[in-house]
């Protein structure tokens, strides 16, 4: 239980202190990219601010993991793994991150029958990490089409260590993806450890030579080890300050 614990608040510290149909995991990706990578500052224009999601407070977070502190046992699953534990792809040329959380419903949980329904309510909270990368070239669609091929041969599960933490991811299962990019991917992933399971929510797209990488996380699901739902309106309204 400690490993398990002390990756998901690692994921939750890197946020607080991230297909044409249903099962698509390759929606769009026809053409690269021609047009030159965005730099850090083009990327803070355009990157989420707080007010930009309804219900969503939208900070800077203070604590990241990175690609150096993920390690796939199976380098085919190494993408899926950044991706899943919330860093990035290949190496883009610039990079900006955000976290979007959700506001609890305060109301409801004022309205509850008992404290263990209060509590429930009050913790139903997702932190969605979020990274926008820019890449040279065609190396947004070659970052997307390694992740494609990575979700295809690791769908099985695999084992990945995140900062020192092993896990054994359990569950690969595509999602809906997002509508209005030029490629995306949309994940339902879980990992375990010493028997305690960790539910992800997961979306990649790209517009352009820019990857936008989504890593949801929620705090109920996180005790309880239920499901909860992908924040759509945050890929949404990133994808809606790319257009």
């Amino acid at each position: 239980m400690a490993g398990v614990a002390a990756l998901s608040l690692t994921m939750l510290a890197a946020c607080s202190s991230s297909g044409e149909s249903e099962g698509d995991s390759g929606k769009g990706g026809s053409e690269a990219s021609t047009e030159e990578a965005l730099s850090a500052a083009d990327l803070e224009k355009v990157v989420l601010k707080d007010g930009d999601v309804e219900g969503h407070k939208v900070t800077e977070p203070t604590a990241t993991v990175e690609q150096k502190d993920v390690q796939a046992e199976d380098e085919a699953c190494a993408p899926l793994a950044y991706a899943a534990i919330g860093t990035v792809i290949d190496e883009p040329g610039a990079t900006v991150q955000r976290e979007a959380a959700s506001e609890p419903d305060t109301e409801a949980a004022a309205d509850a029958q008992n404290p263990e329904d209060a509590l429930d309510t009050g913790l139903d909270v997702t932190r969605t990490l979020l990274r926008l990368s820019s890449y040279e070239g065609d190396g947004a669609k070659a970052a997307m089409d390694s992740l494609t091929k990575s979700v295809a041969d690791c769908a099985k599960g695999f084992k990945l260590t995140a900062q020192g933490t092993d896990q054994q991811v359990t569950k690969v299962a595509e999602a809906t993806a997002p509508e209005g990019a030029d490629q995306a991917v949309a994940l339902e992933v879980v990992t375990e450890a010493e028997g305690s399971k960790v539910p992800m929510k997961v979306v990649v797209f790209r517009k352009g030579g820019t990857v936008g990488y989504f890593t949801a996380l929620n705090i109920g699901a996180l005790a309880t080890g239920k499901d909860f739902d992908f924040p759509t309106k945050v890929v949404d309204a990133q994808l809606d300050k790319l257009a």
